[in-house]
Protein backbone atom coordinates (compact mmCIF):
# COMPACT_ATOMS: atom_id res chain seq x y z
CA UNK A 1 0.00 0.00 0.00
CA UNK A 2 1.10 3.42 -1.30
CA UNK A 3 -0.34 7.18 -0.81
CA UNK A 4 1.08 10.17 -2.96
CA UNK A 5 -0.24 13.68 -2.56
CA UNK A 6 -0.75 15.87 -5.42
CA UNK A 7 1.59 18.94 -5.93
CA UNK A 8 -1.90 21.09 -5.66
CA UNK A 9 -2.26 19.39 -1.56
CA UNK A 10 -6.13 19.26 -2.60
CA UNK A 11 -5.66 15.45 -4.42
CA UNK A 12 -3.63 11.94 -3.08
CA UNK A 13 -3.82 8.89 -5.16
CA UNK A 14 -3.38 5.55 -3.53
CA UNK A 15 -2.79 1.70 -4.01
CA UNK A 16 -3.66 -0.93 -2.44
CA UNK A 17 -2.95 -4.68 -2.84
CA UNK A 18 -6.12 -6.03 -4.23
CA UNK A 19 -5.30 -4.01 -7.28
CA UNK A 20 -7.17 -1.12 -6.57
CA UNK A 21 -6.11 2.43 -7.03
CA UNK A 22 -8.16 5.46 -5.78
CA UNK A 23 -8.04 9.25 -5.98
CA UNK A 24 -9.08 10.98 -2.93
CA UNK A 25 -10.68 15.03 -2.78
CA UNK A 26 -8.76 16.09 0.21
CA UNK A 27 -10.83 18.88 0.18
CA UNK A 28 -13.94 17.33 0.76
CA UNK A 29 -12.63 13.87 2.51
CA UNK A 30 -13.92 11.47 -0.13
CA UNK A 31 -12.93 8.88 -2.72
CA UNK A 32 -13.81 10.69 -6.08
CA UNK A 33 -12.21 8.00 -8.55
CA UNK A 34 -11.71 4.65 -8.07
CA UNK A 35 -9.96 1.59 -10.83
CA UNK A 36 -8.81 -1.26 -11.16
CA UNK A 37 -5.02 -2.02 -12.45
CA UNK A 38 -3.71 -5.08 -14.06
CA UNK A 39 -1.33 -6.13 -11.44
CA UNK A 40 -1.10 -4.86 -8.22
CA UNK A 41 1.24 -1.94 -7.22
CA UNK A 42 3.32 -1.57 -4.22
CA UNK A 43 4.23 2.03 -5.15
CA UNK A 44 2.20 4.97 -6.51
CA UNK A 45 3.89 8.72 -6.86
CA UNK A 46 3.05 12.09 -8.78
CA UNK A 47 5.18 13.50 -11.76
CA UNK A 48 6.82 16.65 -11.06
CA UNK A 49 5.64 20.06 -12.29
CA UNK A 50 1.88 20.06 -11.75
CA UNK A 51 1.13 16.68 -11.27
CA UNK A 52 -0.25 15.56 -14.66
CA UNK A 53 1.14 12.18 -14.66
CA UNK A 54 1.69 9.58 -12.19
CA UNK A 55 3.67 6.10 -11.64
CA UNK A 56 3.16 3.38 -10.13
CA UNK A 57 5.57 0.50 -9.03
CA UNK A 58 4.75 -3.41 -9.73
CA UNK A 59 7.97 -5.88 -9.16
CA UNK A 60 10.09 -4.67 -11.67
CA UNK A 61 7.68 -2.50 -14.00
CA UNK A 62 7.39 1.21 -13.57
CA UNK A 63 3.62 2.04 -15.58
CA UNK A 64 2.95 5.59 -16.11
CA UNK A 65 -0.70 7.02 -16.46
CA UNK A 66 -2.30 10.08 -16.83
CA UNK A 67 -3.89 11.89 -13.93
CA UNK A 68 -7.00 12.56 -15.50
CA UNK A 69 -8.36 8.96 -16.01
CA UNK A 70 -5.67 6.69 -15.13
CA UNK A 71 -4.55 5.35 -18.92
CA UNK A 72 -1.65 4.00 -18.69
CA UNK A 73 0.95 5.99 -21.23
CA UNK A 74 3.95 3.96 -20.93
CA UNK A 75 5.60 1.31 -19.01
CA UNK A 76 9.30 0.58 -18.06
CA UNK A 77 10.69 -2.61 -17.36
CA UNK A 78 13.38 -2.77 -15.18
CA UNK A 79 15.94 -5.89 -14.31
CA UNK A 80 15.28 -5.95 -10.51
CA UNK A 81 12.35 -5.18 -8.42
CA UNK A 82 11.86 -1.47 -8.09
CA UNK A 83 12.12 -0.63 -3.89
CA UNK A 84 11.89 3.03 -3.87
CA UNK A 85 11.33 5.54 -6.95
CA UNK A 86 11.60 9.75 -7.15
CA UNK A 87 10.09 11.22 -10.05
CA UNK A 88 13.09 13.60 -11.66
CA UNK A 89 12.56 16.40 -14.04
CA UNK A 90 15.14 15.33 -16.79
CA UNK A 91 14.17 12.30 -17.91
CA UNK A 92 11.38 10.82 -15.98
CA UNK A 93 10.88 8.31 -12.97
CA UNK A 94 13.93 7.33 -10.69
CA UNK A 95 14.78 4.10 -9.32
CA UNK A 96 17.73 2.19 -9.58
CA UNK A 97 17.51 2.91 -13.24
CA UNK A 98 16.14 5.66 -15.23
CA UNK A 99 13.63 5.64 -17.86
CA UNK A 100 13.33 7.81 -20.99
CA UNK A 101 10.03 9.20 -21.31
CA UNK A 102 9.79 9.40 -24.59
CA UNK A 103 11.63 6.06 -25.78
CA UNK A 104 9.99 3.89 -23.13
CA UNK A 105 13.58 2.49 -22.52
CA UNK A 106 15.94 2.95 -19.56
CA UNK A 107 17.78 5.48 -20.13
CA UNK A 108 20.89 4.51 -17.44
CA UNK A 109 21.09 2.01 -14.87
CA UNK A 110 23.33 2.41 -11.15
CA UNK A 111 24.20 -1.25 -10.95
CA UNK A 112 26.40 -0.61 -8.21
CA UNK A 113 25.16 2.09 -5.82
CA UNK A 114 25.33 -0.08 -3.16
CA UNK A 115 26.10 -3.20 -2.08
CA UNK A 116 22.77 -3.87 -0.14
CA UNK A 117 19.44 -3.04 -1.06
CA UNK A 118 18.19 0.63 -1.89
CA UNK A 119 15.26 1.82 0.64
CA UNK A 120 15.44 5.17 0.16
CA UNK A 121 15.81 7.70 -2.85
CA UNK A 122 15.09 11.41 -3.47
CA UNK A 123 16.41 13.93 -6.14
CA UNK A 124 17.48 16.98 -4.89
CA UNK A 125 16.75 20.42 -7.33
CA UNK A 126 18.24 23.92 -6.23
CA UNK A 127 15.49 25.74 -8.22
CA UNK A 128 17.22 28.97 -7.40
CA UNK A 129 20.18 27.47 -9.67
CA UNK A 130 20.55 27.06 -13.56
CA UNK A 131 20.48 23.53 -14.65
CA UNK A 132 24.33 24.23 -16.16
CA UNK A 133 25.38 24.52 -12.18
CA UNK A 134 27.17 21.96 -10.33
CA UNK A 135 24.79 21.47 -7.52
CA UNK A 136 21.20 21.14 -9.73
CA UNK A 137 20.42 17.98 -9.83
CA UNK A 138 21.69 16.10 -7.47
CA UNK A 139 20.19 12.51 -6.50
CA UNK A 140 20.28 10.72 -2.45
CA UNK A 141 20.13 6.74 -2.06
CA UNK A 142 19.87 5.60 1.31
CA UNK A 143 20.66 1.63 1.90
CA UNK A 144 19.23 -0.72 4.37
CA UNK A 145 22.95 -1.32 5.69
CA UNK A 146 23.22 2.45 7.14
CA UNK A 147 25.28 4.53 4.37
CA UNK A 148 23.93 7.19 2.30
CA UNK A 149 25.59 8.45 -1.18
CA UNK A 150 24.71 11.15 -2.88
CA UNK A 151 25.32 11.34 -6.68
CA UNK A 152 25.41 14.30 -9.28
CA UNK A 153 23.00 12.56 -11.71
CA UNK A 154 24.75 14.57 -15.08
CA UNK A 155 27.61 12.18 -14.39
CA UNK A 156 25.43 9.08 -14.06
CA UNK A 157 23.97 9.42 -17.76
CA UNK A 158 27.38 10.58 -19.16
CA UNK A 159 28.60 7.34 -17.78
CA UNK A 160 31.19 8.40 -14.92
CA UNK A 161 29.39 7.63 -12.13
CA UNK A 162 31.29 8.67 -8.98
CA UNK A 163 29.23 9.37 -5.56
CA UNK A 164 29.90 13.04 -4.25
CA UNK A 165 29.47 12.41 -0.75
CA UNK A 166 28.30 9.40 1.45
CA UNK A 167 27.71 9.17 4.81
CA UNK A 168 27.67 5.87 7.38
CA UNK A 169 24.99 6.51 9.56
CA UNK A 170 24.98 2.99 11.51
CA UNK A 171 21.28 2.39 11.73
CA UNK A 172 19.59 -0.04 9.68
CA UNK A 173 17.23 2.74 7.61
CA UNK A 174 14.63 2.02 6.15
CA UNK A 175 13.07 5.23 3.74
CA UNK A 176 14.78 8.65 2.87
CA UNK A 177 13.73 12.45 2.72
CA UNK A 178 15.33 15.51 1.74
CA UNK A 179 15.86 18.85 0.73
CA UNK A 180 18.18 20.96 -0.91
CA UNK A 181 18.00 23.70 1.69
CA UNK A 182 21.25 24.80 3.54
CA UNK A 183 21.48 25.14 6.93
CA UNK A 184 23.73 26.48 9.17
CA UNK A 185 24.41 24.94 12.92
Amino acid sequence: MDLSVHPSGCAAITVGRESFLALINLVRGRKSFSCRLDRAASIVRYGCGYGGRFFTVSEERITVHDSEDAKMIRELNGQKRVLCIAPAEWRGPLSQCSGDMRSGEIAYSFENAHSTRVKGLVVLKNRSMSETSDESNLIAFASSDGMIHVWDARMIAKDKPNHLAEADTKSRLTCLAGSFKKCEL
